[in-house]
């Protein structure tokens, strides 16, 4: 693939973008320790239960990485990296927080798995840009 540079990049942080959330996100690992503790009463298994919290939420807790090029798309969160072509993809659709590029000619509930997710920061300036570049190089948009 090129390393042309991109037409468009962002970096995505929610855990700063949405305060509120992160308070209540927060809050609720804290909660569910306390839980954990006192049936347990043991810290392995406190630690083990934030471990799984916080690996189930881990794009909410680190910044992402976003580069759309001429003729692929470049994810990266920490040490993981992802590149697609556009080619990859048959259909794209919004949603509340940014856009899902699917591997389907429609939507299916499997585009978790074998799309690509791309999530818009806080104030979505790049949507607009983002749909209208996404609908010449995939052209199915729902």
């Amino acid at each position: 693939m090129s390393n042309n540079k991109p037409i468009y990049s962002w970096i995505s942080f929610p855990f700063v973008e949405f305060p509120l959330s992160s308070a209540f996100v927060l809050a609720f690992f804290v909660l569910a320790s306390v839980f954990v503790y006192s049936i347990t009463l043991n810290f392995f298994w406190v630690l083990l239960s934030i471990v799984f919290l916080l690996s189930s939420l881990f794009s909410f807790f680190v910044p992402t990485y976003y580069e759309f090029y001429e003729d692929h798309v470049f994810v990266k969160v920490l040490f993981f990296k992802r590149e697609r072509k556009y080619s990859e993809f048959k259909c794209f659709y919004a949603d509340k927080k940014g856009v899902m590029l699917s591997t389907f000619n429609r939507p299916r509930g499997l585009d978790r798995f074998r799309g690509q997710s791309i999530r818009f920061t806080k104030s979505q300036d790049e949507k607009e840009q983002i749909m209208e570049f996404l609908n010449e190089k995939i052209g199915n948009r729902f």
